[in-house]
């Protein structure tokens, strides 16, 4: 492997760091994650973030997760994919400001993934704490 490559570890460890980045603002309530996120088309980008940046870590997991942690990221992402359209994009409204993105965030839809976010750090916490470990260690 040349220097310049990055290890599955690497890998693994900076995939995991951005999931739990967008994890951690899906965890968050609408006012926040608007902030977060600077009034930006909010929600698909927490959608767009958390379920690619879930994937990846999936992808390379086998050695780090269990599976139920697995499985638990699996369901979000399905959850998050199933989002109403309404939920993403509010007609009329601009999504680049904060009247529509507070608007499509405080959709229903969102609150019980903003539950399951909470749950699964949580879940994640050993994995989370040994992520951190990894990059203080770097």
């Amino acid at each position: 492997m040349a220097s310049n490559e990055m290890s599955d570890r690497e890998v693994f460890e900076n995939t995991f760091h951005y999931f739990i980045a967008a994890l951690r603002v899906l965890s968050s309530d609408a006012a926040t994650q608007c902030k977060d996120m600077d009034n930006y088309n909010t929600p698909y980008e927490i959608q767009s973030d958390t379920t690619a940046r879930g994937i990846g870590a999936l992808r390379l997991s086998a050695h780090y997760l269990n599976w139920e942690q697995a499985e638990k990221i699996v369901d979000l992402v399905a959850a998050l994919r199933r989002l109403p359209p309404e939920a993403l994009s509010v007609p009329h409204l601009r999504m680049t400001g904060h009247i529509g993105c507070i608007t499509a965030m405080n959709h229903p839809a969102w609150v019980p993934l903003r539950e399951e976010a909470v749950r699964l750090l949580v879940l994640l916490r050993p994995e989370i704490e040994r992520n951190t470990l990894y990059f203080q260690q770097q």
